[in-house]
Formats: structure tokens, sequence, C-alpha cells
């Protein structure tokens, strides 16, 4: 008989199930033997824990979480390990387009296997090095069934998925497509070896003439449609969900060598004391990393209830330019904070905490990785440009993705005229 994982009531059962999960996630991420692993327990512990329902709105049966709670809920697993605080982020990033799909049957299916605890991933970026979808390409053959060919990388998640959000081209434009891991044709690969970050299980997935439902791709389905413009805010949601896994990343690097000082360090025979936890310089450094997380937190803190704020006023401009800056200054604090801690903190701890034994150094390592997800100085430029020239703040990339919409209408528009 399947056990589902309990429909968490509030959001402040939310939260103490977040903590709880990530207390036995973090027993687990200790042991340095299991960094390279598949980390199948962990993903199971996230999901037996009914974290990952609640963002559900509540017309659906869930919880229907603040945005504040949501991230919040990212920020605590990562603490505990930044892979499995990832597979939750991209999890609630792909959700989301389930509550706008049209209200059938598939939908109840998509909603019910999420109160079971199964993960959704993504797979956009293209092998290569061509752009999110270039390569990989959905067409309907002589029969007028759609089929997914191509190679994605950088696959988050999908590994450990239970459905897999897609982008892809298509004879209509760009398109999202859904598809359960078992489709035929579909193929996952164990490949992800960066050296940080290695649970998120961030592989590659193949598609050979995998078919594709209709109501999988309902862009696609439309011919003729000209392409939809992303809002301003369309990254907004996965960008401060990054934020959070930086911010829980610089947590537990904190917590990690407070405990380290306090247990296993030996005092300096310089400073004359007993304990290395007394010394008044390592005091003074830990003081520092404190101030860094308490920055990227409070951060993270406030652009997720400024982004509560704008889902109750989506036609306010000047919020909407606050949430940008506000999600962006939170990435970039983050960023500083888990990178500054991650390598520095064995400055403090030396030589015998660098053994594998601590397992220390992936707090370093998966904010190094994570951390270049995208470039912290286009955020920072963004900030710069409004406060400097009044230029109102933008996400990443969208500009760019514009002159390419714009491009794609005009040259649709033109082989029109052209056939008239």
């Amino acid at each position: 008989m399947t056990t589902f994982p309990p429909r968490l009531a509030s959001e402040a059962e939310a939260l103490a199930a977040a903590h709880e999960a990530a207390a036995k996630i973090a027993r687990l991420a200790r042991d340095a033997s299991l960094n390279d692993k598949v980390p199948h327990e962990a993903a199971e512990i996230l999901s037996a824990s009914g974290v990952t329902s609640i963002y559900v709105p509540r017309e659906f049966g869930g919880l229907g979480a603040s945005i504040e709670t949501v991230v919040e809920t990212v920020r605590i697993i990562s603490a505990a390990d930044g892979g499995v605080g990832q597979i939750l982020q991209i999890h609630n990033v792909m959700i989301r387009g389930v509550f706008s799909r049209p209200g059938d049957a598939f939908r109840a299916r998509l909603i019910e296997d999420i109160f079971a605890g199964k993960r959704f991933g993504n797979a956009l970026a293209e092998g290569k090095g061509k752009g999110k979808g270039g390569g990989t390409r959905l067409t309907q053959d002589a029969n007028g069934v759609w089929r997914l060919n191509g190679r994605k990388t950088f696959a988050t998640g999908c590994y450990l998925a239970e459905w897999i959000s897609i982008s892809a081209t298509s004879d209509q434009g760009p398109v999202g497509v859904l598809l359960h891991r078992d489709a035929p044709g579909l193929k996952l690969e164990d490949d992800w070896h960066a050296y940080g970050q290695q649970h998120s299980v961030s592989g590659s997935i193949s598609f050979d003439n995998v078919e594709v439902d209709p109501r999988f791709a309902p862009k696609a389905a439309k011919a003729g449609g000209a392409p939809d413009f992303m809002p301003r805010t369309g990254l907004t949601w996965p960008q401060i969900l990054h934020a959070a896994i930086d911010t829980g990343i610089a947590r537990g690097a904190l917590e990690a060598a407070t405990a380290y000082i306090r247990d296993n360090m030996r005092a300096w025979p310089e400073s004359g004391l007993e304990r290395a936890a007394d010394e008044q310089h390592t005091i003074k450094r830990i003081g520092e990393y404190a101030v860094a997380v308490r920055a990227a937190e409070s951060a993270l803190r406030y652009a997720a209830r400024t982004f509560d704020r704008f889902k109750a006023d989506p036609g306010n401009r000047a919020l909407e330019d606050e949430l940008i800056l506000a999600t962006a200054t939170a990435r970039a604090q983050s960023d500083e904070a888990s990178i500054f801690i991650g390598s520095d903190l064995f400055s403090l701890t030396g030589a015998n905490s660098t053994l594998d034994r601590w397992n220390l150094q992936r707090y370093w390592a998966d904010a190094r990785v994570h951390t270049t997800h995208d470039p912290i100085r286009w955020r920072i430029y963004h900030i710069g440009n409004y406060y400097l020239n009044g230029v109102p703040p933008d996400e990443y990339g969208r500009a760019a993705r514009l002159r390419q919409q714009e491009i794609a209408i005009a040259t649709n528009s033109a082989t029109k005229e052209n056939a008239l």
C-alpha cells in the first residue's frame, strides 16, 4: 500500500517539517563517501516530509504557502545539503506551470503526483553550446504525431524526477514540453561530474523520437501563434530560490565551522588559551561570518516578502521594480556570503579540518559551483544602472529575448506577406 506524505496544514508546520527533514539530510551530507553518489535517500526524505507540495494552491487542495515560506524551506534544506536544496528549488519552479494548465484529468493527475511526493525537474540547457531549446526540436510526423528529438545538459533534478519540463523549438516557435521519466525514447544519464552541487543530479537527458501527447505541449499544438513575451518578472521566481540555496549554504558553513572550532580544534600555542573558541582573532572572524550570513538572510527575507506583496498587487510598477532590485540584492549577498565562508573557514580551522572525515569542503564546492549559475555582475549592473541612470531593472537576458522575439515576429510577418 502506497503511503502518501502528510498534507501540511499551516506554514508553521511546513517550516517545522523542513527543519526535521534537513536534520536527517544533514546527517547523510556529512558523509564524504556519499558526495558523488545519487542522493536517493535524501530525496525520499525530502518528499516524505510533505514540503514538496506546500506550493500547491488552496483551490487545488494544497496549503498555498506564501513565497516567504517556500523560499525559507529551500534555504533550510540547502543549509543541510545545497544539492538537495536545488532539487527542491527546481521542483517548486517547475510545478508552478501545472496550476495554469487546462483543468482536465491530466492536470488532476499531475497535482495528485505532487501530493504523492513525486518531484519535477527541468531540461533547458542544450549540449554543444547552443541556447535553451536550440537543438532539441518538436516536430509532427506524417501521421500528425508530435515527436521530440535532441539532448539536454544541466538537467537539474531530472535523474530523480517523475516529470520533466523541457524547452524545445518547433515550426511554431519556442515550446515547452512535459514528459514522464518513463516515456519510451527518453534516456536519463547520471553524468553530472562537477566538483560541487553533485546532489543536484544535473546530468544529461536525451530524446530519441519520443512521442509527445499534445496535452504535454499545448503551445506547439496551436499552429501559427505568435511567440509569447516573457513577463518582466518571469525569472524572479527561480532567481529568489537560487538566492535561497546560497543563503542556506552560507548558514550551513557557518554552523559547521563553529561546531568544528568548539568541538575539534586546538587553540594556537601563542594564544595561551585552553580553547580555540576563546581566541579573540577566531571570535572576530566568526563574527564576520555571522554578519555575512545575517545580511544574506535579511536580504532574502525582504525579497520574499516583497514578492508576496507584488503577488497581491501585480499591476504596481514601483513594487515590480523593487522586487527585481530586492531579488538581485539577495542573490549578490548570498553569493558573497556562501563563497566567503565556505572558503575562508579553513583559515580558521587549520589543516586537520581539510580531512575528508569532516567533509567541510562541500560548502565551498557547492557554493562555488552553484554561484556560477548566472553572472552576479549582471545582477549588480541592473541595480547600479537603476540608481545611476534611472533605468528600470530587468531580470537576466530579458532584453536579448525580447529582441529575438521581435525578430521572430517580424520574420513571421514578412513570410506571410511574401506568401500573399
